[in-house]
């Protein structure tokens, strides 16, 4: 929950936006996820390029090297990941306290009334979950790598 505004200043926030501005709360999400998810598609193809650079590494320096680097670079754009996602949850949270006739508490509304719930939260799978496992995979090889235990 948003603890350092009200619904009042969040509802006129908006207000003024839409009219001033013309960049409201909804934009700002669409923009958002928009970035979030490229992020996360960036994420995907850097990591299977490390594990795919890994797997065919000729001898045991190039395959230490590239788990190192490789863990590097997952693990900076696991940080611009979860940025996008803080800000994502943030406006999310924004959204669904505006006013009832706005678009998320009207669906909000309607899933209670069905019954219906998100078994769990693909944003936190997305910005969190997955990172913490690609970072953890490539670090465990590369203990395991410069341990001697894997072999090029």
């Amino acid at each position: 929950m948003i603890k350092s505004m009200s619904n009042e200043f969040l509802n006129e926030a908006f207000k003024n936006q839409k009219k001033d501005i013309g960049w409201d709360f909804y934009a700002e999400r669409q923009f958002i996820e928009n970035l979030f998810c490229q992020r996360f598609n960036y994420l995907i193809a850097i990591y299977a390029i490390i594990i795919a650079g890994a797997g065919s590494a000729k001898n045991q320096f190039f395959l230490n090297c590239i788990l190192c680097i490789g863990f590097i670079v997952v693990f900076l754009l696991s940080l611009v990941l979860y940025r996008a996602y803080i800000k994502l949850i943030i406006l999310l949270k924004i959204l669904h306290r505006l006013e009832s006739h706005h678009v998320f508490p009207i669906i909000e509304t309607e899933m209670k009334q069905q019954g219906k719930t998100a078994l769990f939260g693909v944003n936190s799978l997305i910005g969190v979950y997955i990172p913490v496992f690609f970072n953890l995979t490539i670090l465990i090889g590369l203990i395991l790598s410069l341990g001697g235990c894997l072999k090029a």
